[in-house]
Formats: structure tokens, C-alpha cells, sequence
């Protein structure tokens, strides 16, 4: 059995992690490496072979194309793919010229990746190395914030099983969700992403919210602690991606109140946000919820 190497350039170091730990599942025969940065991914090259190399685009020093540009000189032989939240035209055709095996945009599941790897080193077992034929439009990222407990999880659970799910579940720093939105005769894939409103998780979040293209806020109108903390949120949002469309949702209209509608809508108006009432017991206003921030990603991302 032959032992197929992968190194993966990641410069965020808990997205490496949770992508190698992923990758581990590929099997026994596959061996995976990280490289912090494209420079130390050049020495690991000097130093042993490898099969494959996983590259994000953007990081400190060289990119990801650069890297590439220079490994098809130095090891003609070994496979690339390249990963970016940033995705553009020209970047995809730059990549199709210098023969990257895939290109693929975050977000995007975790099984697709090591798909694409078991696809593109099994090809070059066969002795051959083409890059697949063009996949579809990526889907869309969503991210939902707030508080612990405001009931994020179970928002989307509503969404996507049309059921409300009484158990409480922590979100151990981050999870997704894929849902298939049709409106107005258009299907968007959505990869909705529930970031962790506890305290302990908020380093695990930045690396999260790159790439999003639309976040919705939500607070519960029973806990007035978690509408007063939207800022906070907001804040630390605003601080990776300023420009990104935000919708507020007022949850748990169900439960008694705390906060009045009017605060909430005051509050989206100063940010020049759509605001929803929203129940997952009810599902009143889920719809309309992730049907806003579907629209507001898709503009997002054709900007």
C-alpha cells in the first residue's frame, strides 16, 4: 500500500486543525501535514515529497496562487487545490491557467474536501492528473450570532426539519447546516453557520465569520441581557467584516417579554438592519427570516 501525502497551508491555526482532524478520516493510508504559512510550506517541500498540497489563498507573506505558481517550477509532479473565502472570476481563471486540480470556495463541507482529495489522488495513482469539469455556483454563508441560549440552534433546526426541537444543546464552538432555499423559481444552497454564544468559545469564532456574506443577530425578547449585548456582537463582527449585511431577530416571542418590539426595531433601524419577530415553536417568522438573509448574501455576493 502506498502511503499518499498531503500538506495542507493554513494560516489560521484552528480552521488547520479542524480540517486535518477531518482529513484523518480519509484512512491510514493517507498521511497529512500542516504548513502555517506558504514559506514553510516550500521548506517542507525541500525536505520530503508530497502528493498533494492544500493551500488557502490568502495569508501572511506569498499566497496561495503564488505558492502554487512556484511549486508547478520546483515539483511540476504534485497536485494543488486551492481554498479561499474570497472567490472571484479572475482568481478561478488564474487557477484553471496554472492547472490547480480544484478550486474551492468557503464555505463548503468538510466530506466535499475529502472527496475531492481521494478523487484527485487516485486520478494521479491512474496516472492521471486532469482537473474535474467545472462544479457549480458555491453556496452561500450565512452566520447567526448572539448570545448562549438565545435559540440560534434551534432556529435553524426550525428551518430546515419545519419542527420545533425543545432540547437544549450548546454549540461547541461552531456548527453548520445545509438548507436548500427556493424562491421565486431560484434554489440557493445555504451553509448556515452557528457560531457559540458562550463566553469560553469566542476565540474558536473570528476564524468563523470570514466569508460570510450575510449574518443575522439574534436575541431572545425574554432575556433582556441578550438584546443589550447585540453591540458587543455587533462589535466584534464589524471588526473582520465591516461591510457585511446584517438582519435582527427578536426570538422566543412565545415566552413572556422582556423587550419590547419597538426597542428591537429601533435598534435594527439604527443599523439600517431588516428586523424579525421570530418563534420556533410557532415558526413564526423563520421563513422570513433566512429567506432576508438569503437575499442579502446573494447581493452581497455578487458586489
Amino acid at each position: 500500500m502506498s502511503l499518499k501525502r498531503v500538506l495542507l497551508v493554513e494560516d489560521e491555526a484552528t480552521v488547520a486543525f479542524l480540517i486535518k482532524e477531518s482529513l484523518s478520516d480519509l484512512g491510514s493510508d493517507y498521511e497529512v501535514e500542516t504548513a502555517a504559512s506558504g514559506e514553510e510550506a516550500l521548506r517542507k517541500m525541500e525536505r520530503a515529497r508530497w502528493d498533494l498540497v492544500v493551500t488557502d489563498q490568502r495569508m501572511p507573506g506569498i499566497t496561495g496562487l503564488e505558492l502554487i505558481e512556484t511549486l508547478k517550477t520546483k515539483s511540476p509532479a504534485t497536485l494543488t487545490i486551492l481554498i479561499t473565502a474570497y472567490g472571484s472570476e479572475e482568481m478561478q481563471q488564474a487557477a484553471q491557467r496554472l492547472n490547480v486540480y480544484n478550486y474551492m470556495t468557503k464555505p463548503f463541507p468538510l466530506a466535499d474536501l475529502r472527496r475531492v482529495i481521494k478523487d484527485a489522488l487516485a486520478l494521479k495513482a491512474n496516472g492521471r492528473d486532469e482537473p474535474p469539469p467545472e462544479k457549480d455556483a458555491p453556496p452561500l454563508k450565512i452566520t447567526l450570532g448572539g448570545d448562549g441560549n438565545v435559540g440560534k440552534t434551534t432556529l435553524i433546526k426550525r428551518l430546515c426539519t419545519g419542527e420545533f426541537d425543545a432540547s437544549r444543546v450548546m454549540t461547541i464552538g461552531v456548527d453548520f447546516h445545509l438548507y436548500d432555499l427556493s424562491q421565486t423559481q431560484v434554489t440557493r444552497r445555504l451553509i448556515v453557520w452557528d457560531v457559540s454564544g458562550q463566553d469560553q468559545f469566542a476565540f474558536t469564532r473570528r476564524a468563523f465569520y470570514r466569508g460570510s456574506k450575510a449574518v443575522g443577530l439574534v436575541y431572545a425578547v425574554s432575556d433582556r441581557l441578550s438584546f443589550e449585548k447585540l453591540c458587543v456582537w455587533r462589535d466584534e463582527i464589524r471588526t473582520l467584516l465591516p461591510r457585511v449585511p446584517l438582519a435582527l431577530a427578536a426570538n422566543k416571542t412565545d415566552l413572556p417579554c422582556q423587550v419590547v418590539s419597538e426597542e428591537g426595531r429601533r435598534l435594527a433601524d439604527a443599523w439600517n438592519a431588516p428586523f424579525f419577530e421570530t418563534s420556533c415553536v410557532t415558526g413564526e417568522g423563520v421563513a422570513d427570516f433566512f429567506g432576508t438573509l438569503a437575499e442579502l448574501a446573494a447581493q452581497n455576493g455578487k458586489r
